[in-house]
């Protein structure tokens, strides 16, 4: 074998073991992420309680004696979310401060309030879901929350979870139950020719499960929401659910909090 094609071959070696250190030893960005924080809690000398802001020590947490920081309603400084906090965890802490300084509660959803919305269209249709940081507003009777959906590998190519923003709002003119997704390219094509939709609306395609009995006022306030896109609605009664597609950012809060306000001067 000649010394070029030995150089080529080596060359060749190299390179591919390269690649493979690369695929099996390097560090994803979520393991970089908490090797930062394990760092960053093993140079304090204090454990962060990240719900209620509380600092203990290492025999505190072990013993379990200390006065726990209850106040889940405070807004956490600024140098608080940049020493704990990053990326898109730290956009759900910055809009939970928003939310905070705006009057809306920390309020925790009873079990018959979870197990309604596990049997939404909604939700329901994930293979896992949970949430954070739910917040009450209306006097108690509406709720802004961060649910996180989960579809595992089997459904989704590479497997997807994000936590995104629901609000669900109490409207005594509603009944029935509808569930509206933004229309495929096809459908809206197709509606073009024949609308067979049992409720028509130009952006959303809708599913009735139960007719309503007040027909005008469940119009208005789904007209109201065609004018919306990535979003996801769903009405059951006297519940008007609506949901984000993206992950949590204040835009999109924004918004929805101003279709909310809209389909309140409407009604």
């Amino acid at each position: 074998m000649k010394f070029g094609e030995i150089v080529f071959y080596l060359i060749v070696a190299l390179f591919i073991i390269s690649l493979a250190y690369k695929f099996f030893f390097s560090k994803t960005q979520k393991e970089k992420e908490y090797e930062r924080k394990l760092k960053e809690s093993l140079a304090d000398e204090f454990i962060y309680d990240p719900e209620t802001g509380a600092k203990l020590t290492l025999e505190q947490a072990e013993s379990g004696n200390w006065i726990a920081h209850n106040n889940l309603n405070r807004i956490k400084p600024k140098e608080e979310l940049e020493q704990y906090y990053k990326g898109k965890e730290k956009e759900i802490e910055e809009l939970a401060n928003f939310l905070k300084s705006n009057g809306y509660k920390f309020t925790k959803l009873t079990d018959s309030q979870i197990e309604f919305l596990e049997q939404t269209k909604i939700l329901s249709k994930y293979d896992d879901w949970s949430y954070s940081c739910s917040y009450s507003f209306n006097e108690g009777k509406d709720f802004v929350f961060f649910p996180r959906v989960t579809f595992n590998n089997n459904r989704h190519e590479n497997g997807y979870s994000e936590s995104q923003i629901m609000f669900w709002i109490n409207d005594m003119s509603l009944d029935g139950h509808v569930y509206l997704r933004e229309k495929t390219n096809f459908e809206a094509f197709t509606d073009m020719i024949r609308n067979d939709d049992l409720i028509e609306l130009d952006h959303f395609e809708t599913f009735v499960f139960k007719e309503s009995t007040t027909m005008i006022p469940l119009l208005k306030t789904l007209r109201l929401l065609d004018m919306q896109k990535d979003l996801e609605i769903e009405i059951i009664e006297d519940s008007l659910l609506i949901k984000s597609l993206k992950y949590v950012n204040k835009n999109d809060y924004l918004r929805i909090e101003e279709t909310v306000k809209g389909i309140r001067l409407a009604g």
